[in-house]
């Protein structure tokens, strides 16, 4: 938490506890004076939303600039990446018509360089984008079949990890969820196997029944480990690359669509995630 965080809080919880304090104070003394019972509770009731307006208009005061502080990085945020949409689209076209008619493969390796740091951008830009319509809209969530996806993206990581198989057996499903933010969990998940993955040893993934499992023969967890795997930027091992945050991301967005999540591991002998999707099954 940031000290200007902080310091918002601490001012919040003085306004608060004032206000309970002179609430208790000043109800003791009301009810000490020898007024008819009804005026006293019209005299409480009207010192009670003095009370709360000027502590309304006090934390206005004070978190204003913050408010305003927000908006204007929130107002950026959104015109800029509406900017960035243009460049980007120019560089990928440009480097594709480039490598068509190059023949030098020391030149076609430099646009293929600069082609796939065009996509990892676009890949961030998608991401920033996707972040901003899950707070600006209620639903995002649309049906896709599940099977076809997941080779989709085990494609990208063969590309990573050449030296890696990743076995597949699944059942065709169609699910009904934030397909983005699904795409963010399965990531995380298969990432972590290949990154803790040991020797080189094959990575299976199967969906049946509707539970999807990533299981590897890595480096697997210790039972410590697995009470502090889902807390944000816990790493089991330091040495690793990654700030700790994929399976935070992976809980939170399970929490929200009542996907159960199931993890058996063992220490030197490798880990078994299991995510239950029978609550994101399409009703057809």
């Amino acid at each position: 938490m940031k000290s200007s965080e902080k310091k918002l809080l601490y001012l919040n919880t003085v306004f608060v506890f004032i206000f309970a304090v002179f609430i208790f104070f000043s109800g003791f003394l009301i009810d000490k004076l020898s007024l008819n019972i009804k005026i006293k509770y019209i005299i409480i009731f009207l010192f009670i939303m003095l009370t709360m307006l000027l502590s309304y208009y006090l934390s206005k005061y004070f978190l204003g600039k913050s408010f305003k502080t927000n908006y204007l990085l929130n107002l950026l945020l959104k015109d800029t990446l509406h900017e960035l949409n243009i460049p980007l689209s120019v560089i990928k076209a440009n480097t594709q018509m480039l490598s068509l008619n190059e023949k030098d493969e020391k030149k076609l390796k430099k646009h293929e360089r600069i082609q796939k740091a065009s996509e990892e951008l676009f890949r961030l830009y998608e991401d920033v984008d996707y972040y901003i319509k899950k707070e600006t809209k209620n639903e995002i969530r649309e049906e896709f079949e599940l099977s076809n996806f997941i080779f989709i993206e085990v494609e990208k990581f063969t590309i990573l990890y050449p030296s890696v198989k990743i076995k597949c057996k699944l059942e065709s499903v169609d699910i009904y969820t934030d397909k983005r933010g699904f795409q963010k969990v399965f990531g995380n998940l298969l990432g972590n196997s290949l990154k803790y993955n040991q020797n080189n040893n094959d990575i299976f993934v199967t969906l049946s029944y509707n539970e999807l499992s990533i299981e590897d023969r890595g480096v697997g967890m210790s039972e410590s480990d697995l009470f502090l795997i889902f807390d944000r930027y816990y790493q089991g091992e330091q040495n690793k690359k990654g700030y700790g945050i994929g399976l935070s991301i992976v809980k939170t967005f399970c929490d929200e669509y009542n996907i159960s999540i199931k993890i058996d591991s063992k220490l030197g002998i490798g880990t078994k995630v299991s995510l239950d999707l029978s609550s994101l099954i399409a009703k057809g």
